[in-house]
């Protein structure tokens, strides 16, 4: 993506990024997922357990708009959308856009620069050994785990 905006006042420029939705994104999303609709609580830093790079990944999931945090430093939380892509049931556009920390939309004048395709990503397209994510099979995945 090659777009940027100069304020004609001040001369800050803006510049417009695009994130491909990764394995490695996946992943930590994977993780955080499962402890959130486990205790359906938001979760700060330390209680994912991601290393410092899965965190950096982790964090870019708030421009697909499968996470969010209320305030900077604060608990994250798993959005409906988060919901709908775990289940399987929603695939996201990758990559996305955004431009001083704010999420691109489709239609934004910037996609105009932007050279590639876009193409909607489901959960099982990047991790195909990942467990079956439907409600349904919940009960099957814990009886997987009752000998922990």
């Amino acid at each position: 993506m090659k777009y940027h905006i100069t304020c004609p006042y001040c001369q800050h420029t803006k510049t417009a990024y695009t994130l491909p939705l990764n394995q490695g994104m996946l992943e930590a999303f994977i993780k955080f997922a499962d402890l959130f609709i486990i205790d359906e609580r938001p979760k700060k830093k330390g209680e994912i357990g991601l290393s410092n790079p899965q965190y950096s990944n982790f964090q870019n999931l708030r421009y697909f708009g499968i996470i969010n945090q209320s305030e900077k430093g604060k608990e994250w939380f798993l959005t409906e959308k988060g919901k709908e892509f775990y289940y399987g049931d929603i695939g996201l556009p990758s990559p996305v856009a955004f431009m001083e920390g704010e999420s691109l939309t489709s239609d934004h004048e910037a996609w105009e620069t932007h050279e590639g395709e876009r193409k909607t990503i489901f959960i099982k397209d990047v991790l195909t050994y990942y467990y079956k994510q439907k409600p349904e099979y919940q009960e099957e995945k814990s009886d997987q785990y009752s000998f922990i």
